[in-house]
Order: C-alpha cells, then structure tokens, then sequence
C-alpha cells in the first residue's frame, strides 16, 4: 500500500466522519447566499491614545451647555408662578373682613346697586361658589382671608369686582385687578394676594427612585435635582449621568453626577408643567472588554466613570502568553451610529500606563486586545497537528 492510497483513503474517511460526526449540524444545501458585495470594506481611521491626543482634545474641549433654561441667580430673580386652572388664591382686604367672610360674612353681604362696578351683580350662589372662609390671624392681624379656586374658563370670582381672568397672572398681577376694580367702591383698598393651592402644573417622576410620583410647581423653582430628592433620592443602582427630561416630546440627557460631583450649574435644569424626568438604571452604562485578556466581561460604569485602566484591570489584565499589547483598541460609537471611532494604546511605550488612567470610556465603548502573530501561529499549528498526527500513525501502521 502506498502513501498515496493511504492518502487517498484518509481523505474518504474524513468526508464520511465529517457527515456522519456526531454534534450540531445544519445542512446548508437548502441556503441561498447572499451576493457578494460590490463595494469595498469601509476603512475606519485609528486614533492613537498619546500625549498629542490629550492636547487636542483639551485645546478642542467646549464647555457643556445646558440644552434647557438651568437655574441660575438670574433665573432664579425672574422666576414667577402663573396662576391655572385649579390653582387657590388667599385674597385678604385689610379693614373690610365682610369681603373676605369675616363679619356677617359672605351670604348676608348687601346687594351691589346695578351699574357700581360697570356689570350687573352676580348671584348669590355664584358668590359662594369655591369660597374657604380661612380662619381669623391668618394675616397676624386679625383680618380673615377668602380663598377660591381658579375656574375652567380661567376666572375667578370676588364681591364688587365680580369676575375677572387671572389664567397665566402673577399673583401681584392679580392684586392689582382686584385693587382696581375695588377703587371703584372702596376708597384706597389695601389687598394682600397669595396663591396657596398649587394644583394646575406639576411634573413626573420615574425611574430608578425610592418613591416616584408627580410633583407639584410651585412659587419656589423646581430643578430636576429638588425633583429627584422629593421622590426620595436615587437608588444604588440608577445612572444619574444619564437623566432624562422630556419636554414637548423631546428628550434631553442631563449629567446629574456631575452637578452632585463637580457643582455644575449647567446641569441643573429648571422644570417646567408637564415634564417627565426619567432616572435609568445601569445597564446601558457598560463598557465590553474583549480579546486577549483573562477574563472577557463588560463592566458597568461607577457613577458615569470608567476609565480604560479600570477596564483593563476588570478583565483580568493581558494575557501575557497570547495579548499583543502593542494593539489595545477602544472602538465607540456602538449606542450613536454605524460609522466608529476607533482608539489604539500602545502599552509598550513607558507613559501609555499614565495614558490609559486618564482615556475615560463612554457607555457601550468595546475594549479589544489583539492577538499577537506568534499565538496566531500556535494556534494554526493546534488545528493541523491532529491531522498530521493522523496521517502520521497510519503510515506506521500500514508499514
């Protein structure tokens, strides 16, 4: 028998066994593929992680601007609560506590002569309608207040003034009406007007939070970090790097982490009615660490930070016998496009150990050590040696 017979025959047995071997198997006969493609691989350019590239990226760096109206010793000047509908207004009219439910009290108010106030007197029922009657002391001075509710049609109603629009007024704006539209029949008025129910604008609360709710606007401003602390605070496991507030179907990322860690007054957003702030968990926040270490994981993010060192020593370093550390790559872009970018560190050089400490990964970033050609080649040896080793004792044998 010759080698070529034996050959030929190892050959045969090799066909046989690989149909009729035992293991998953999918018959491809019945797959059509697809056509080859007709244009060429797209090449990615590969930034290296060096001193040069911290240079430019601190020249480059813009300071993050708050894509929303943040808090701010201005805004916070300017801010003013509009009234709405359902919202309460406490009017007070000093020396007159017959308009305000003290004395005789609403009911048994006289009838105002048609014509006084330039309308007809509206009825009594309509008089009554919403009114509190709050307890005397309530302005330290003896005098009682009366509090309505803001109607539907955005009105209120009050005796000799009737009933005036406050829908989107101030509460000063308001006490001036009502003092106008009292010149008429009291002479000099003096009204005191606050808003002590705050029920028409509010905000949602989800998420990651001990208690999520819906939170009320009121005269005092509220950010996105009053709203997170009312629900209870964030629990371990929520990302407050990236908060969400959704205003007019739109949403907005917000670093809360770095307005609790660094005092970033950008990041603090003032809310408006009808926001909803989200608080997601972790899971989005990873990075992967893959090829040649000893142990492939994704890593989740501590607080939004997670640099390229702390990456690497999560997996377990290199594998010193396979890693190529001349070719450490960080390929981002996975959660924002199709086209990535694309960092290499070269750990042989004496200042890549400080380099990497400093690289901050972002979420979803894919950590990649290359193998090295001698592996490479080690391991093209592991196929082919049971093959030879084969053909080898056959040979031995048929001699």
């Amino acid at each position: 028998m010759t080698i070529k017979t034996i050959a030929a025959g190892l050959a045969a047995a090799s066909l046989c066994a690989c149909s009729l071997a035992p293991g998953p198997y999918l018959d491809t006969k019945r797959l059509e593929p697809p056509p080859p493609p007709e244009q060429t691989a797209e090449k990615f350019p590969v930034h290296m992680i060096d001193v040069d590239y911290f240079r430019k990226e601190r020249a480059a760096a813009v300071p993050a601007v708050c894509p929303l109206s943040c808090l701010t010793p201005q805004t916070r000047a300017a801010y003013e609560y509009r009234l709405g509908v359902g919202d309460q207004v406490t009017i007070i009219v000093w020396d007159h506590p017959e308009l305000t439910g003290g004395g005789t009290g609403i009911a048994s108010l006289p009838p105002l002569p048609a014509g006084a106030n330039g309308a007809s007197p509206s009825p009594g029922p309509t008089q009554t309608q919403g009114a509190t009657p709050i307890g005397a002391g309530m302005s330290g001075g003896g005098e009682s207040g009366l509090t309505v509710r803001v109607a539907n049609n955005g009105t209120i109603f009050f005796p000799r003034v009737g009933r005036i629009k406050v829908l989107g007024m101030t509460a000063p704006q308001v006490q001036e009406a009502l003092t106008k539209g009292l010149s008429r029949t009291i002479r000099n008025p003096q009204l005191d007007v606050r808003v002590s129910g705050f029920n028409s604008q509010s905000v949602q609360v989800t998420g990651n939070l001990r208690t999520p709710a819906s939170e009320a606007i009121t005269d005092s401003p509220l950010t996105v970090l009053d709203a997170i602390n009312r629900a209870g605070g964030a629990l371990p496991d929520a990302d407050l790097q990236n908060v969400g507030v959704t205003r007019n179907g739109r949403r907005y990322t917000v670093d809360v982490a770095a307005l609790l860690e660094t005092g970033d007054p950008q990041q603090n957003v003032l809310l408006k009615d009808g926001d909803i702030i989200d608080v997601p968990d972790r899971s989005n926040s990873r990075v992967f660490v893959l090829g040649e270490v000893n142990k492939p994981t994704s890593l989740p993010m501590n607080r939004g930070r997670l640099t390229l060192a702390d990456a690497l020593t999560g997996a377990g370093s290199l594998d010193v016998k396979t890693g190529d550390p001349r070719f450490v790559y960080v390929v981002r872009g996975a959660d924002k496009t199709l086209t990535p970018d694309v960092y290499q560190l070269d750990m042989t050089q004496v200042d890549a150990l400080m380099l990497m400490t400093k690289f901050n990964l972002q979420p979803k970033d894919v950590v990649y050590v290359q193998v090295s050609s001698a592996a490479r080649f080690n391991r093209a040896l592991e196929q082919i040696t049971p093959t030879l080793e084969s053909l080898f004792y056959t040979v031995q044998l048929s001699r």
